[in-house]
């Protein structure tokens, strides 16, 4: 199950998110078509950008309103789909990670919106976009400990009390971290109603045919948003 908390959309009233869900993927194998879809999605970016600083990029701009009336410099903490165009801008080679994720950022790449992908243990388990709370516990991507520079208030995905993404799309977390053996898996792409709406729905439908022609595996769509919070 997905939700996005009802306070959210007190800051962010037009706020949807696109939920693709895999399940009994095999993240373990090659897939060149995932390092096909990456490279091609990188150089028509790097194309389309070309001269250009990422930030600048029209489909970029209703996330870093949104980061504003979040109270949070988007350029200090930049949603995840502007932190690969602006590698891709400065001409950094993007991390490869594994399938799954090589996919995931091939999809953000080529839609420009943030794509999440958050492995999970069973298809009961909660996913939720909401404001952190005080005894949430985020570890930094690479790290054992809890990071103490987690506060209450921050918009996070969560499962229970363990943070998967703070401050909305800006930084990942252990919990939750995709790896080879990860055989279940929520995409959460967020986006708009009044600005991206059709992008956010275009971005989940790709995602989700290429799960299913690349990986074989079952893929499934949703979407919330203010009058549907609830997904399952």
């Amino acid at each position: 199950m997905f939700s996005i908390d009802k306070d959210v959309f007190d800051v962010l009233p037009t706020l949807c998110v696109g939920l693709v869900v895999a399940h009994n993927i095999d993240n373990t194998k090659d897939y060149p078509a995932v390092d096909g879809v990456l490279d091609r999605a990188v150089d028509e970016a790097r194309e389309r950008l070309s001269g250009m600083n990422a930030s600048e990029d029209p489909r970029v701009q209703p996330y870093r309103e949104a980061f504003h009336a979040l109270g949070m410099s988007p350029s200090r903490y930049p949603s995840s789909n502007i932190a690969l165009l602006r590698r891709i801008v400065k001409g950094k080679a993007l991390w490869r990670m594994n399938p799954v994720v090589d996919l995931g950022n091939a999809i953000s790449i080529g839609y420009r919106v943030p794509l999440g992908a958050h492995a999970l243990e069973t298809p009961d388990e909660h996913l939720e976009l909401r404001f952190s709370r005080p005894d949430d516990v985020f570890i930094v991507l690479g790290e054992d400990a809890p990071d103490p520079t987690l506060e209450p208030g921050e918009l996070v995905y969560a499962v229970g009390n363990l943070v998967h993404t703070r401050r909305w799309t800006w930084r990942q977390s252990e919990n939750g971290k995709i790896v080879p053996e990860t055989t279940f898996v929520a995409f959460p792409i967020d986006g708009f109603t009044d600005s991206n709406l059709d992008q956010v729905k275009c971005a989940c439908g790709d995602l989700k045919k290429e799960l299913e022609d690349i990986f074989g595996c079952t893929a499934t769509f949703a979407l919330a948003d203010a009058e549907h919070p609830i997904v399952a």
